[in-house]
């Protein structure tokens, strides 16, 4: 797989995001709870505080039919709220929540994730929180709308581009390179009604990409994902354990 990188001007992303107070890295605001909450004027349809068993998410995620990521894990050693979060200790390794029945899938409106995502040190590796559409018996999630971690230490929005087959639809969008020991808050929010996928970094307006709905039928996978990154002249993911966190994990509708 390529993925078109679209690299753009650091200055302008940070500039507006310090412009709205988004700065700050650990809001005082914020409840102290493992049990994030849906955003105002929206239907909460899965939320994670990782301070409890992962007993919700699907015990693997199968990439395809003969490539199988086991689970990440919780840890301790960060955490936006409360006391737990999710981390990374190798490539091939994802956490997977599937919308169910399959009748509950968002087809219509829009399907939207809230997440926060840190790192304590630069880790060169591909780590993201998506949300997508079920690839059937291939396996994966396919497409795909996240943001998180690039190999070359830059916050990402990856995404699905609509003149699919050419890079085999999928495109990464690199905004800034990441502060260390900072909560960023993302917002990706997929839209059936305008067919647009708009991506906010600390409640800043940062992309906006055509929804190809003709592809993309429904939504019903949520996805932290790290593993093996094709990009178009493309840094090598690291392996090894990082210290990425993500967490206060909220999948919604409205």
């Amino acid at each position: 797989m390529l993925r078109q990188i679209l690299i753009t001007s650091a200055t302008i992303v940070c500039i507006a995001a310090m412009l709205t107070g988004c700065s700050n890295k650990n809001p005082v605001d914020e409840e102290k709870s493992e049990t994030p909450t849906a955003p105002s004027g929206t239907t909460l349809v899965f939320a994670e505080g990782f301070g409890s068993d992962l007993s919700k998410w699907d015990n693997d995620y199968m990439v395809t039919q003969f490539d199988i990521y086991p689970r990440m894990r919780t840890t301790t050693d960060a955490a936006h709220t409360g006391t737990h979060s999710l981390t990374t200790d190798s490539n091939n390794t994802a956490l997977l929540f599937t919308i169910l029945p399959s009748t509950n899938r968002i087809e219509s409106g829009i399907a939207g994730v809230q997440f926060y995502i840190m790192a304590k040190a630069l880790g060169q590796a591909n780590f993201t929180v998506e949300i997508g559409a079920n690839a059937g018996s291939s396996g994966g999630v396919q497409p795909a709308f996240g943001m998180g971690f690039d190999p070359s230490d830059s916050i990402k929005c990856t995404y699905y581009e609509m003149n699919y087959p050419y890079n085999n639809g999928y495109g990464d969008s690199l905004l800034c390179p990441f502060e260390l020991d900072r909560w960023y808050k993302c917002v990706v929010e997929a839209n059936f009604s305008d067919s647009t996928i708009t991506y906010y970094l600390d409640d800043v307006l940062v992309r906006t990409f055509p929804l190809d709905v003709a592809r993309t039928m429904g939504i019903d996978k949520l996805l932290v994902f790290r593993g093996f990154y094709a990009g178009m002249n493309a840094t090598p993911s690291q392996e090894g354990p990082k210290q990425y966190y993500a967490d206060d994990i909220v999948f919604y509708k409205k």
